[in-house]
């Protein structure tokens, strides 16, 4: 009888220290607080956060998934060809644009947990739809090339790229996206040519 409240109690703790790291990375612009801090601000001792989140690195990781959704664009789940997902890249670039800092900070914030879980469910339920949309346009592919052609190509549409670009190479926010845009419709040009032969060659 007791496990509900139990449970709804546990949610709320891991909760508030969740509220506390987001805004102690909102407030710094950085994942530069400590466990302390985060422990502080949420009214708790440091032995309680780290039940929740065992090491700092846990807790920077779940941070960075609770602000994901404030920088992923919803606009990919529509699209129903391969082209249209491509033409999406510029309204989606101009998207991460306008958060481009705390798309920087949140990407390299995943990117250095340890646990790939930490990504999100719901991110990986856009790349399935996206996977489906790919496969229906190309299945003549052999699936092992079509699972790598389709990796490349997530992998060079995605904000991190766009991030990559913009700040690693020096690129101006129509630069990134066209040169990105470019190399995505090369790739859809030779998974055609690869789709054409495979039809051929099935027949």
């Amino acid at each position: 009888m007791n496990a509900v409240p139990a449970t709804r109690h546990t949610e709320a703790t891991r909760r508030v220290i969740l509220d506390a790291a987001v805004d102690l990375f909102l407030e710094r612009e950085s994942d530069g607080f400590s466990v302390q801090e985060v422990a502080d601000r949420a009214g708790l001792t440091h032995r309680t956060v780290y039940r929740y989140f065992p090491s700092r690195q846990e807790l920077l990781g779940a941070t960075a998934e609770r602000l994901a959704p404030a920088v992923v664009d919803q606009r990919f789940v529509e699209v129903e060809t391969v082209e249209e997902w491509i033409a999406a890249l510029g309204p989606h670039f101009a998207h991460t644009e306008a958060n481009l800092e705390l798309v920087r900070r949140v990407v390299a914030t995943l990117f250095t947990s340890k646990d790939l879980r930490l990504f999100g469910q719901d991110l990986r339920e856009r790349d399935a739809h996206r996977w489906q949309v790919f496969r229906g346009q190309f299945p003549h592919l052999p699936e092992r090339d079509a699972r790598h052609t389709f990796a490349t190509l997530r992998h060079l549409t995605s904000s991190t790229s766009y991030v990559l670009y913009r700040l690693r190479f020096g690129m101006s926010p129509t630069e990134a996206t066209e040169a990105i845009q470019h190399a995505a419709k090369q790739i859809v040009e030779q998974a055609a040519r690869n789709n054409r032969a495979g039809r051929t060659e099935e027949g």
